[in-house]
């Protein structure tokens, strides 16, 4: 006698093949429960399972009294994250071996480069930003070669703050604490709030290198469920903040890794708020909040920061230049602790980084330069979107990210990604499996793919590829135990 799971199961996969061919549209009514049972010779409650599998996968949508209709194939259009899989219980991270792992593909220049979320120089001033910092070498070279002030280049501080002019609470030039890239900022907002063994609230799915910093610096971890469109949910939080033992609460407002949406200014205000209310420490990382798409930059969760509960953390290693290393932060209440654990460190900064950034925002380059980036990368973010449609098997779910240059594609039929990253390594494909960006599991099968480059035709041929052997992957079914 056949297992009803795996009858269901066959089902679910007919299914999803006729959605991707387009035999059942967005929208469409699927045949009755009693049609489908006749069709495939099986008992109505197993067709039942099928269509209540498919739902919870945010493939169909189950109307009482009216039918069951095909849903859109963009993970921003699932409904909002399962609760039940995010149980809001402090646990800690274990990530880092895993992580390593991932990561050292992308020094091997002879990869298809898909793994690390990074814009290609393609997209990127390479030219003009060399040519600056050789100006400088010899128009300030003494300057250069020294140490900075611990306050910063005045120059690049004064800009920096001049861009914040339009939120409901400026920054200051004396507010920003200059740093070696943005992770060291999150570094030095986590200590400046918290201790080895206090727990700190997250979204889920979050970056990975947040939950490595957690782990190295031992922090307990509260996933809290994200959507894809509207971000962390906030009602969840609030249970997580009123529940108490929380240290700081670690987000993404603007273009999210992976997810990347970008919260509404109205969301963004209500999430200061709850910070408020609880006092509760927001570690805000606006990483790629320069690359959200449209003319004007997106306002971060720190312009509605009144109480000085943000601790707002940034760099230009997305948005110009990974090689410069410099990001800032403004700590609010902080800042005192903030500086400390800076000067404790690493002192200060590059000196010729910062005479360079300072140049190129008072020459309003980077100004220009952004509006150029954000539509090229919209428009890669785009062309790879459709190809992955093109190419991976029917059921392959995908984010529309509005901002930043990666893609967050869930896979049918349970596929490991961790199996479909080892083979692709061995085909000179890097790419990103979806478990680190979450703990226990939860988004395994999830892949995430990095649209900084153009679609050249190594690409395409790399995702043709990726898209066959997930197929394979997925007609194999999940690993079951013996």
């Amino acid at each position: 006698m056949i297992d009803d799971r795996f009858l269901y199961e066959r089902i679910s996969r007919r299914l999803l093949e006729q959605i991707g061919a387009g035999t059942f549209a967005v929208g469409q009514k699927l045949p009755s429960v009693r049609r489908m049972s006749a069709l495939f010779k099986v008992s109505v409650n197993t067709v039942m399972q099928s269509y209540r599998h498919l739902e919870a996968e945010g493939y169909l949508d189950i109307r009482p009294q009216s039918g069951v209709y095909v849903r859109s194939s963009d993970v921003h259009d699932i409904p909002e994250p399962d609760g039940s899989r995010y149980p809001l219980l402090p646990v800690e991270v274990s990530l880092s071996e895993q992580v390593l792992q991932y990561m050292e593909l992308h020094a091997d220049p002879a990869m298809v480069r898909l793994g690390i979320a990074l814009p290609g120089p393609e997209v990127l001033p390479v030219d003009r930003v060399m040519a600056t910092l050789r100006d400088v070498t010899r128009h300030h070279a003494l300057e250069a070669w020294d140490y900075m002030h611990p306050n910063g280049c005045p120059l690049f501080t004064h800009h920096l703050a001049r861009r914040s002019l339009s939120y409901p609470v400026p920054v200051t030039a004396e507010d920003i604490i200059v740093t070696s890239g943005a992770m060291e900022a999150l570094s030095l907002a986590l200590r400046s709030v918290s201790r080895p063994g206090d727990t700190v609230a997250v979204e889920s799915p979050t970056y990975y290198g947040a939950l490595l910093l957690l782990e190295t610096h031992q922090r307990k971890v509260v996933e809290v469920p994200t959507h894809a469109r509207h971000g962390i949910s906030l009602s969840a939080l609030e249970q997580v903040f009123r529940r108490g033992g929380v240290a700081a609460c670690l987000v993404s407002p603007n273009a999210q890794n992976p997810l990347g949406f970008t919260m509404s200014l109205e969301r963004k205000a209500a999430l200061v708020a709850l910070s408020e209310r609880y006092q509760v420490p927001l570690i805000e990382n606006d990483v790629w909040g320069d690359t959200v798409y449209g003319e004007e930059a997106a306002a971060p969760a720190k312009a509605f920061d009144r109480a000085g509960l943000v601790l707002y953390c940034s760099s230009f290693s997305k948005s110009l230049m990974p090689g410069l290393r410099i990001g800032w932060a403004a700590a609010g209440r902080f800042q005192k602790r903030f500086r400390e654990l800076k000067q404790l460190s690493t002192i200060t900064s590059t000196s010729i980084s910062q005479i360079a950034m300072g140049r190129l925002l008072e020459s309003g380059f980077y100004a220009q330069h952004l509006r150029e980036l954000r539509e090229r990368l919209h428009d890669q973010v785009n062309a790879m979107a459709k190809e992955v449609r093109r190419c991976f098997p029917p059921g392959t779910r995908l984010t529309r990210p509005t901002g930043g240059c990666v893609l967050w594609v869930r896979l049918p039929g349970g596929v490991d990604t961790v199996a479909l990253f080892q083979r692709a390594a061995a085909r000179g494909v890097h790419v990103f499996p979806g478990g680190v960006f979450s703990l226990d599991g939860k988004h395994a099968d999830y892949l995430r793919l990095n649209a900084g480059s153009p679609l050249t035709p190594p690409v395409r041929r790399a995702l043709r590829w990726l898209g066959e052997t997930a197929a394979e992957l997925a007609a194999a079914g999940p690993r079951r135990e013996a």
